[in-house]
């Protein structure tokens, strides 16, 4: 009676776990279980890394890039560089929402609506990618 008991709780386990497991993944490249939901992990402090325009990578050095996202849909934008020799730092405040079933993010900061196609989102690592006209850009972001 026993050995049958276990049976039907594995067995119970093992059909929950497959038909929760897709749901678990929104992106092509997201984790396949993550223990936040996809609006915890967007939360975070992301720091541009690299970016491509058609697969070339383009160059950021001199500057960087900073959204501190909120999970009240605000977020702060930080550009920093130098003109001329002279150190320069811009924040902008906005707002994100999920879009399409949470597959992508539509990012509002000063009136100028973006929407990117979220490669990849972890803990750690989230990946955007926006098409204009015939360019693809791909932005990589690492988290804190």
């Amino acid at each position: 009676m026993n050995k049958i008991k276990f049976l039907l709780v594995a067995l119970l386990l093992a059909t929950t776990l497959t038909i929760s497991l897709p749901s678990c993944k929104k992106g092509s490249d997201d984790p396949i279980v993550s223990v936040k939901t996809r609006k915890d992990r967007f939360t975070n402090t992301w720091t541009l890394t690299k970016y491509e325009k058609n697969g070339a990578i383009q160059d950021l050095s001199g500057s960087s890039y900073t959204y501190t996202v909120f999970n009240d849909g605000t977020l702060n934008q930080t550009i920093e560089g130098s003109i001329f020799g002279f150190p320069t730092r811009t924040t902008n405040s906005g707002k994100w929402v999920f879009m399409n079933d949470d597959e992508d993010v539509m990012i509002t900061i000063s009136n100028d609506d973006v929407i990117y196609n979220i490669q990849r989102l972890a803990s750690k690592e989230l990946w955007l990618k926006r098409v204009v006209n015939s360019d693809t850009y791909v932005y990589y972001f690492n988290g804190l």
